[in-house]
């Protein structure tokens, strides 16, 4: 397979379909390799370490596809293992709003997802919405310089809002981000039974110049933050015309019951997965780290 700018056809349109599912924005799925397909294939293979030249070749294609298998695993039931444990905490399946090819459903550990609840709860009651790009993260999962080999996702303490429900169009989309100060968002949800509220939205194409909004919202940030959950800061490149996946407005990640200088990133892998499970994959060797010292 070689495809490139102005292939068409329904081989470009699956591509295009794996590109969007791993949370690239190639636009609309139309089977017309264009500029925006061609820019997210270069991201891809920049991610991936393969020579960004934005053309799907053999080596593309195939990294495509099994990086889009590993994302699949991502979202379905976990295995259960003979040498599961029952005093592992587990999986529990929750649900999400879809939107446009977002999630309608994602597992979070067991009692994140009990907090996840809790606020999704709140939200429902006042006619908002909350989208999914994903939570738990497999084991063998790419890492990379966006995607690292400690990240909450690994321990079921994280999740992800469709990152195409927010920063598109400010009119349409179910949440609207504001900038908050040193790099952090601040998201609000779209709901009639919030409050009346203007807000100095900020979008992927204008990142540093907001554009008022007026409506009812509710903020999000601080429903999540009741429950235990924390943002994330946006990366540096995102402000210097880096790639708008450095945004991170989407991702929260439960952080109660840590403690800062003792609790360890593998401490928290054990609580959901056997040691068996973790030898000789990539997170099991930053087990060692601590929280708010070399990890979080």
């Amino acid at each position: 397979m070689y495809l490139q700018n102005g292939s068409l056809g329904e081989d470009v349109k699956s591509i295009q379909e794996i590109l969007k599912a791993l949370g690239y924005n190639i636009g609309r799925v139309d089977g017309d390799f264009g500029d925006r397909t061609e820019n997210a294939v270069e991201a891809f293979q920049t991610e991936y370490n393969l020579y960004a030249d934005g053309i799907v070749g053999p080596n593309t294609w195939s990294k495509l596809k099994s990086a889009y298998q590993v994302h699949i695993d991502e979202q379905s039931q976990p295995n259960d293992d003979e040498e599961s444990s029952s005093e592992l905490l587990g999986w529990k399946r929750v649900p999400a709003d879809k939107y446009k090819n977002g999630y309608d459903r994602f597992f979070l550990r067991s009692d994140v997802a009990e907090a996840y609840l809790r606020v999704r709860k709140k939200v429902l009651d006042a006619g908002g919405v909350l989208t999914s790009s994903g939570a738990r993260r497999d084991l063998e999962a790419h890492v990379s310089a966006s995607r690292s080999a400690t990240s909450f996702h690994y321990s079921g303490r994280a999740l992800d809002l469709f990152v195409g429900s927010g920063m598109e169009n400010t009119r349409y989309n179910p949440y609207i981000i504001t900038a908050d100060g040193d790099r952090y968002w601040r998201v609000y949800v779209r709901a009639e039974g919030g409050e009346e509220m203007e807000l100095n939205a900020l979008t992927y194409g204008s990142r540093k110049r907001a554009k008022k909004v007026r409506g009812k919202f509710l903020d999000l940030t601080k429903l999540f933050k009741e429950e235990g959950f924390e943002r994330i800061k946006a990366r540096r490149s995102f402000f210097s015309g880096g790639t708008w996946l450095g945004a991170e407005w989407w991702h929260f990640q439960y952080e109660k019951g840590l403690v800062k200088g003792s609790s360890t990133f593998g401490g928290e892998l054990l609580k959901v997965y056997t040691q068996n499970q973790l030898e000789h994959t990539k997170p099991w060797r930053y087990r060692n780290r601590i929280f708010g010292v070399n990890w979080g």
